[in-house]
């Protein structure tokens, strides 16, 4: 059977049980999951950067003041 939104539809195998969203019953399966999966691997990138750009420009040498005042 196609479309609708009951479990039936699923696979055997895929279901991962109900759950209660806003007073109605969503049946969360793999396929609900990888958007996630995305949004939180995103999220590690983006953390990782951060600590990266912290550390460039907390542990940063000074610059020299003749770099910025002379002729190059």
């Amino acid at each position: 059977m196609m479309g609708g939104g009951g479990g039936a539809d699923h696979p055997a195998g895929r279901e991962m049980g109900p759950e209660v969203v806003g007073g109605r019953t969503v049946e969360l399966s793999r396929d609900h999951l990888w958007p996630l999966a995305i949004v939180l691997g995103l999220a590690a990138v983006v953390l990782v950067n951060l600590l990266f750009i912290y550390v460039a420009v907390s542990e940063a040498d000074p610059v020299v003041p003749s770099y910025v005042s002379e002729h190059r």
